[in-house]
């Protein structure tokens, strides 16, 4: 029996295999990066929305209360100064614990980060969903 290219048809077939595993180890590291990018822009916004306190329902009850528009604007302001905003895209969803008196912010961001090296490879989909929520909250120091 004549064996010889079974050697090349073996490495042939490794190599194949090497860079479709290549390819998912890259993919992988990158949602978990971008993830950790996401998580990192969530806290800060939800860090910079609970620092708004509504000032005049302080001085007059003495209870820490939300401003809500501010820290909606303060955690929108936090996420377009952010540098890693723009490696992503990225949709806020701002929410509070409590509309009427508002003490937590929670900033959930959702992204989407494309392939590369796995675009080779027939997909149904071409890209993987990212997700990340901050949660702060405002509360007075004794």
């Amino acid at each position: 029996m004549n064996e010889r290219g079974a050697a090349m048809l073996w490495v042939l077939g490794l190599s194949v295999i090497v860079l479709f595993l290549g390819g998912i180890s890259l993919d992988l590291w990158r949602a978990f990066e971008v993830r950790q990018d996401l998580a990192a822009l969530a806290d800060s916004a939800a860090a910079a929305g609970a620092s708004q306190i509504d000032i005049d329902v302080f001085r007059s009850s003495g209870e820490v209360v939300l401003d809500v528009r501010a820290a909606e604007a303060a955690a929108l302001a936090s996420i377009a100064a952010q540098q890693d905003a723009s490696r992503v895209t990225v949709d806020p969803d701002i929410t509070f614990n409590d509309p009427g008196l508002p003490t937590r912010i929670s900033v959930t961001l959702e992204g989407e980060l494309r392939f590369t090296l796995l675009k080779i490879l027939p997909l149904d989909e071409d890209s993987i969903p990212v997700r990340a929520t901050g949660t702060a909250g405002a509360f007075a120091v004794p």
